[in-house]
């Protein structure tokens, strides 16, 4: 039965193997795509083009680049003599193609969609990158000597391939990675993490990844399932010396068993797959309601500060203390939220934009101070994070809603009684939705 664990080992293998290029292919399909500005910690989705002011230059092609890899290979042939099973002296020639060299070179970009841009550093990142050369030369080509080794290998057939994949700027992209704060400013970054199980760049959209992984899991499966029959074939044949075929034939019951072994054990692992996902997907939209109210008291605080910085402007202060007043009235009157009512919350927050920027206009001069400038600046800027991390939440809600809707994980969501999500229900504390108390 020895000879029957190689084609066990096989399946199991290519079972595992299957089991990783679908979890990948669902975490594609589950985060959500973040814009450039609502990028927080975490794993992140984000789209966008690649821009860099100074870029690396390819090292065959010559051309602008960010990230770029490259491989030279020669081809050779040689005929040898062997010794047969009966002791038969006999030729054959054998032929191949050997790296003679190779290398890589990246550097830190950024990835810009219309809200911003992002830092990106690559190191570490699976990168998946259109080609810009391929092909196959004579050494009467300049870049045979230009680009490759003077020296030629053993048993030369004096054939070389050049071959490059590069992101080059101005390609769309695609960003699946974590997300940490830089070290120079208070920004975010996407860059390697060692907790974080993906980090991956391609030129390619989210529709096509996603297809291409599934065609790969369909032939993976297919493949583990074929070696998986294929066991005891090999076992009994090896131990009765019997063929392959007289074994199908008389032994069906055996080929039987061993498929449905292995079908009992991939939905196992499907299974796994199923809840598993179920899971992460309940803890993104828990993690996305945390990043609602990080915003939140990150207004609370911040904007009452902000505030004094006009205080001074005593031209505007009685209209200025109104319209905040007015504000802060509005917000001030609940002290508990049912569901939705975080959003109302959120939403009176730029009833205070819109006032301001009201004043500014009746003042001309108010929109030259200064202080103002950079209040509104800051003040803009933070109901936009407010606003990008609660389409980040509806996004991550709605993930859920379709896993706990779509055939099969809706029977996994019911054996395991999995809920669905509100929309911005009660926050720990509802206070800090609120527009801040502010008094000039």
């Amino acid at each position: 039965m020895e000879y029957g664990l190689i084609p066990s080992l096989l399946s199991l293998a290519l079972l595992f193997w299957w089991r990783s290029v679908v979890l990948f292919k669902r975490t594609v399909e589950d985060v959500p795509t973040s814009k450039v500005k609502g990028v927080f910690y975490g794993l992140n989705e984000v789209k966008g083009s690649v821009q860099s002011n100074a870029p690396l230059q390819t090292y065959l092609t010559e051309r602008p680049s960010v990230w770029y890899e490259w491989r030279i290979s020669e081809r050779w042939r040689k005929t040898e003599t062997y010794r047969d099973k009966d002791g038969k002296r006999k030729t054959r020639t054998r032929s191949g193609w050997r790296t003679i060299d190779s290398g890589e070179n990246f550097q830190p970009f950024f990835l810009r969609d219309e809200t911003g841009q992002l830092l990106v550093e690559p190191e570490g990142a699976k990168v998946d990158a259109p080609s810009t050369m391929s092909c196959i030369c004579s050494p009467s080509d300049p870049i045979y000597y230009g680009k490759g080794p003077e020296r030629a290998i053993a048993n030369s057939t004096h054939r070389r391939r050049f071959t490059e994949s590069s992101l080059t700027p101005g390609h769309a992209i695609y960003v699946l990675g974590p997300a940490k704060l830089r070290e120079d400013v208070a920004q975010p970054m996407i860059a390697q993490s060692k907790e974080a199980r993906y980090y991956f760049i391609s030129t390619k959209s989210e529709a096509e990844i996603i297809r291409s992984r599934s065609i790969w899991a369909l032939l993976i499966m297919l493949f583990s399932f074929l070696f998986s029959l294929a066991v005891p074939v090999v076992a009994i044949s090896a131990e009765t010396g019997s063929d392959p075929q007289q074994v199908l034939t008389q032994s069906p019951e055996w080929v039987i068993l061993s498929g449905l072994s292995f079908l009992a054990v991939a939905g196992l692992f499907y299974l796994s797959l199923l809840y598993n996902g179920l899971i992460r997907v309940r803890n993104r939209l828990f993690h996305a309601l945390g990043l609602i109210e990080i915003q939140l008291k990150r207004r609370h605080d911040l904007i009452p500060r902000l505030l004094e910085c006009v205080r001074g402007i005593s031209d505007y202060e009685r209209e200025v203390q109104e319209l905040v007043t007015s504000a802060r009235t509005t917000g001030a009157t609940e002290t508990r939220f049912g569901a939705g009512e975080v959003g109302e919350e959120i939403n009176r927050g730029a009833s205070l934009v819109g006032g301001l920027f009201a004043l500014s206009e009746n003042y001309p001069d108010l929109s030259a101070d200064e202080n103002y400038a950079s209040f509104m600046k800051e003040l803009v800027d933070t109901e936009d994070r407010i606003a990008l991390a609660r389409a980040f939440y509806n996004d991550s809600l709605l993930a859920l809603r379709d896993r706990l809707l779509t055939y099969p994980d809706v029977l996994v969501a019911k054996w395991f009684r999995f809920r669905s999500g509100k929309n911005l229900t009660l926050l720990p504390e509802p206070q800090i939705a609120q527009v801040p108390r502010v008094s000039l």
